[in-house]
């Protein structure tokens, strides 16, 4: 005769859930700080549209004011469209390019140029090569050289260091950050106030589908964010005449 099963107390409570692991914590964090991100830079246009869609409906016509405000915040809009789209890219279109034709792309939405104390060390860029995506590279390289003119005190600029371990920095004087370096460049970490690390996630995500490697340092009263070339093999020089 089979044993009976074992009598179920109606009483008790069920185990708990088991805890999520501490990858899952950090895929949750950085999903909800994307979110947040997205969520406040939408608000503003969305207000403005809800106003210039009431005063029309109130039949009063929009001046050039409102004109001028509108075509902002579709420029904004545009500008986030482009960030996501290039952060949901995975395949990419390899070829052969200077780092600086690289850094010409990056710069050429952005008025690092006029701004004072910007500065280019290219020293060697012309001559030697990076096979990569130009345009996911030149995104990644304007997210980082838009976070060093937004942190800078006085300078900050692009600096080009060929030879054995090729590299490009864009560099700051500003404050630096707080924390561990090794973990400023992950998603959701960001130097700043109110944002959520789209632009430091962004230019990660460039340089590991590279094969590549970006890295936040502190040197000599500088913030350095480091591109560094790796091979797609994963040893030796990346780039032809860098040295």
């Amino acid at each position: 005769m089979s044993a009976l099963p074992p009598s179920i107390d109606s009483d008790s409570e069920p185990p708990p859930p088991p805890a999520p692991s501490e990858a899952r914590v950090a895929r949750r964090a950085a999903a909800g700080a994307l979110a947040a991100e997205l969520g406040h830079d939408l608000q503003g246009p969305l207000n403005l549209f809800r106003l210039m869609t009431e005063q029309v409906e109130r039949g009063q016509p929009l001046d050039e004011e409102d004109a001028a405000l509108l075509r902002e915040e579709l420029e904004r809009l545009s500008r986030l469209s482009a960030r996501l789209r290039e952060m949901a890219r995975w395949q990419l279109m390899r070829a052969e390019h200077t780092p600086r034709r690289l850094v010409e792309l990056a710069l050429a939405s952005l008025p690092a140029l006029q701004v004072p104390g910007f500065e280019l060390e290219l020293s060697g860029a012309a001559e030697a090569t990076i096979s990569c995506d130009a345009a996911l590279v030149a995104r990644a390289l304007r997210e980082l050289i838009d976070n060093a003119l937004e942190a800078r005190l006085q300078h900050a600029g692009v600096r080009w260091v060929g030879g054995e371990e090729p590299c490009l920095c864009v560099w700051d004087d500003g404050p630096g950050f707080d924390g561990d370096p090794g973990r400023a460049a992950r998603f959701g970490v960001t130097t700043r106030e109110g944002a959520a690390g789209l632009g430091l996630g962004l230019a990660h995500r460039a340089a590991r589908a590279h094969g590549f490697r970006l890295e936040l340092a502190r040197a000599g009263g500088l913030t350095e964010a480091r591109l560094w070339i790796v091979a797609p093999s994963g040893g030796g020089r990346s780039t032809k005449g860098a040295g």
